[in-house]
Parts: C-alpha cells; structure tokens; sequence
C-alpha cells in the first residue's frame, strides 16, 4: 500500500482547484517581502499588528494552494527572498515572551482587574496567536525540501523549538481520577499548570493559551519530522542537535507508548483524540479506534527516518537502556499497524535484528567536539536578561494599561482583521436604544448589521418586528478590487476545517488560522475551529 493513500489518500475533493486566492501575486510577493525578524519590544503594537495580518493571510493562501494542487507561489518566494529564517526567529521570539513575559502580564492585568481600571487584555491575543499562524505557515511551506534548505543556522532553533515543544506536550500527560462518578481516569493533558497565574475566568488567557499549545505540539511533530527527512542536507549540527545534545529517539518512542494526544475513560470505555486542525478533544469512533491517526503516525515516520539514516546511527550509541526502550516498540509494530504503514516493515526487522545483538553498538563515546548553539535562541535570551526590567515594564504599559486611544485603535485593527463580533466590547457604539419609544442607552450592539444599539433583549425583539429584519445587514469584510472572492475564501477556510493533504513521504497536515470567539462584551483570543472535508 502507497503511504501516500495513509489516513485517507490525498486531495479528491473536485472543486479544490476553484478555491479563490486571498490575495493575488502582487500581494502574495510583497507580504513575501515585508517579512522581517520582529524585535522585543516590538509585540502586540500598531505596527507589528500589521506584520501579524500579512502572515497569517500568508498562512491561508500557502494552505489553499497547498489544497487546489496549484503552484505554491508563497513558497515560492519564501524561499527565493530567504524569509523562512525569519519566520523561525519570530517563532522563537514568541515562544520566549509566553514563557517570561506572558505569566508577569497575567498577574498585571488581575492586578488591574482587581482595581476596575485596565482594558480587558485583548491586546495579547494576538501575540499569543502569532505563534500558531507561524507554526502553520512552516508547516505548510517546510512540506518542501527546497523550504527546508533554506534554514541554514535556523534549523538548530527550530529543531529546539520543536523538542522543547514535544517534551512538554509528553509530560503533561498525567493521569488522575475525578471525583465524579461520570468522570473516570483518563489522561490529561496541562501543558502549563501555574495555579498562582490564573488570570481573569471571562477572558480565560490562559486556558486558550494552553490549548494553542496543544495545536502547537501536533504541528511542532510534523515540522521536526520535515527536518528528519532532509537531516544530510543541513550538516552535521542538527544531527549532533537530534541525538547528542539531545536524545529524540527515545523521546519519539515515549511519544510512540504514552500516545499524549488520545485520551481513555475507562469505565465508560469512552476515546477521544486531540484533533491536530483543532487542537479540540473529539471522541474516537469504537469502529475506527484501530486505525492509527495522521499523529501517530508522524511520530512513527520520524522514529522510522530517524534510525534507518546510517550518518545518525554512526553518532547514535545505543546501549542497554536505549535497546530496552526501542524493543518496548515491538508489540504495537502488529499486522494493523504495518498494512497502514507498510514501510514500517523495515523498522520492526530492524528491531528484532537490535533484540538479538549482544551489547552497546554505535560509538564508545560522543563524537562531539564543538557544540552549535542555537543562535536565534541564545541572542534572545540574552536580550531578555540584560533588559528583563524594561521589558516587563514596556509590555504592562503596551497591553495591560495603555491609553484608551491606542487601545482603541488596536482594537479596530484587530476587528477589521478578524470577526467584528468579538470587538463589540471595546469599540464605540451609538449611544441610544434603537427601539421605538425607548430612550435607555443602548449598551449592546447588533451582532449582525453592528450599526444599531439596544439596552436589552427585549427592545431588540421589539425593533425587529417593527421592521429591522428587513433592513439588517450583515457587515462583511471588504472585498479587494483585484480578488472580488479573496475575503470569501478566508472566511470560509477561517472558521472551517482544512482537509489532511497526503503526498509521497507521509501525511502532511496544513491548517490555517480561524475565528475569533465571542464573549458577552469582552474579548476572545482567536481560536482554530475546523472540520473535517472540503469547503463548500
């Protein structure tokens, strides 16, 4: 069987090469252009805002050229202007701000919560969702060998990234039982427990957080395996990085075992998976629970690619205890698992050959003499430790108590980027009811048409029969001249899911960024809703 056809074959969708572009090859070539290395103190202002919504329309048109089987122009020039570097040290920078800046921010803002005075803290949404629209972007481009080539130094920090990111994603999956009866042992994934950060429940920060670190794992996985297979091509620093500095089989294979990304209630016998275009749990069907999912089985595929490279094996000792831990492998390398992944023919012969070899092979010591560090990373944290004080004091002032101008033209900026809905808290609104005969303030805005106010439900049912209905409209985003179907295409690939794109070398999951949600007069971090299939 092709692994090509693994988890479902490729794009048979029909329709997929009448997907509408988002943007047009002019565009498509300056936003390719405009990508540059974002500075610190540079996050979540105006200005970087818009460096935000050129990668993450990036993101969308690389996802629907990936899916209509049309030339990946973001790719394209990507590579030809050598931004991909910049995507990484964006990824990283990020990463660094959640984990010193983000938790300092949060008690700010409960601070200021507290007090009555703050803005709510929509401002760090975006900051927040940066990294999962880079993530995806690089998933998406990386599938490419010619992508992956062009990282240079900058494979060493994303390989760490996703590491680092993998290594949280397994330790965070910790069993306990729930004092409801309902509820059974099951696995659990907090990726970040701080129990003393727990920022305000209506925004939820931090939860929405944790789950987009969820959706980064998964996509953290596929990105690491693309810088498997192209491992000969990117020198020796990133094989000394997978396997001297650290040790990625034996994290692969725990990957492999304690499947983080499936949860059992055992009582019920109930399954849920972690949806990788979700970053949601959804519930396994029993009739398909043997099938091994898109995660799975780039775990498998990297462990696979990982040991049957002769240049790795030669730096990769494997004693007693790396053995004993690889051989824990050959149960689930069972007749199922090898007809959906057939390649993995080799690997099961290839640990029953390590199961009767007598003794460590591989090298008597470390090869190595001279450690690469990450540049990217160590730069970074250079930066944050010379100047942790301004920089916490910088982004309290940016995000948390800022001047309701710039607040308020944040926000603008966010609602004409993502769903209008989701701002009807911070931006201005008329001031009077709209209902017949009622003179109250009007505090809450039309969902729909956002152009009329009520002061409650009742006055809005009111002015909906008096006519409204007829005159509501909704307010979409506005079309560019030169691609009338462009905003379309993003609001439909935005709020839906993305299919699975299956090629020669496995499967290759492209997900794009999504919705924003709405909660009663505040602010939601944008959160990826998908389902599965085609767009309509």
């Amino acid at each position: 069987m092709d692994i090509s056809k693994l988890g479902g074959g490729g794009d048979s969708d029909p329709s997929s090469s009448a997907r509408p572009d988002l943007l047009s090859p002019f565009e498509i070539e300056s936003y390719a252009g405009a990508v540059e290395s974002s500075k610190v103190l540079e996050l979540g202002c105006l200005g970087w805002l818009d460096k935000h919504e050129r990668v993450k329309q990036l993101a969308i048109q690389s996802v629907i050229q990936a899916l209509s089987g049309r030339e990946e122009t973001v790719k394209d020039f990507l590579v030809t202007l050598e931004k991909i570097p910049h995507l990484v040290h964006d990824l990283v920078l990020v990463e660094l701000w959640r984990e010193r800046v983000f938790p300092e921010v949060l008690k700010a803002l409960k601070e200021q919560k507290d007090d009555g005075k703050g803005h709510g803290g929509f401002a760090i949404y975006p900051i927040l969702y940066h990294e999962s629209t880079l993530l995806n972007l690089l998933e998406t481009v990386l599938f490419h060998s010619s992508a992956v080539e062009t990282l240079g130094d900058a494979c060493l920090d994303l390989a760490d990234y996703c590491l680092r990111t993998l290594t949280r994603f397994l330790a965070g999956a910790t069993n306990f039982d729930d004092e409801d009866d309902e509820k059974v042992t099951k696995k659990k994934i907090d990726l970040d427990p701080d129990p003393d950060l727990d920022p305000d429940p209506d925004l939820d920060l931090r939860a929405q957080s944790d789950s987009l670190l969820l959706g980064a794992a998964l996509k953290a996985l596929a990105c690491l395996r693309y810088l498997i297979e192209n491992v000969d091509n990117l020198g020796h620093g990133l094989t000394s990085r997978l396997v001297i500095s650290t040790d990625t089989p034996m994290l692969l294979t725990e990957l492999i075992v304690a499947k983080p990304w499936r949860r059992e209630y055992w009582k019920t016998g109930r399954v849920e998976d972690l949806e990788p275009t979700s970053s949601q749990w959804k519930e396994v069907d029993p009739s398909v629970r043997g099938m091994i999912s898109n995660t799975e089985a780039q775990a498998w595929l990297s462990l696979y690619l990982l040991l049957k490279n002769n240049k790795i094996l030669s730096s990769y000792e494997l004693y007693d205890a790396r053995k004993n831990n690889l051989l824990k492998l050959r149960p689930y390398l069972n007749d199922v698992t090898l007809d959906q992944i057939p390649i993995l023919g080799e690997f099961s012969v290839f640990l029953n050959q390590l199961a009767v070899t007598q003794g460590p092979f591989g090298p008597g010591k470390s090869p190595l003499l001279l450690e690469l560090v990450p540049p990217i990373r160590a730069a970074l944290e250079e930066k944050f430790e010379k100047d942790e004080a301004k920089i916490l004091r910088h982004f309290k002032q940016e995000l948390v108590t800022g001047s309701k101008e710039v607040m308020l033209q944040k926000a603008q900026r966010l609602a004409s980027a993502y769903d209008l809905d989701s701002f009807s808290g911070a931006l201005p609104i008329p001031k009077r009811c709209a209902a017949p005969n009622c003179a109250k303030e009007g505090t809450k805005r039309c969902s729909r048409c956002k152009e009329v106010s009520y002061c409650g439900k009742d006055c809005q049912i009111a002015h909906w029969a008096a006519g409204h209905r007829d005159n509501c409209v909704p307010k979409s985003y506005e079309p560019r001249d030169d691609a009338e179907q462009g905003d379309d295409a993003e609001a439909k690939l935005g709020r839906h899911a993305v299919r699975p794109v299956f090629r020669s070398g496995g499967p290759r999951h492209v997900v794009i960024v999504a919705k924003v949600l709405v909660t009663d007069a505040s602010l939601a971090l944008p959160e990826v809703e998908y389902r599965q299939g085609s767009v309509k």
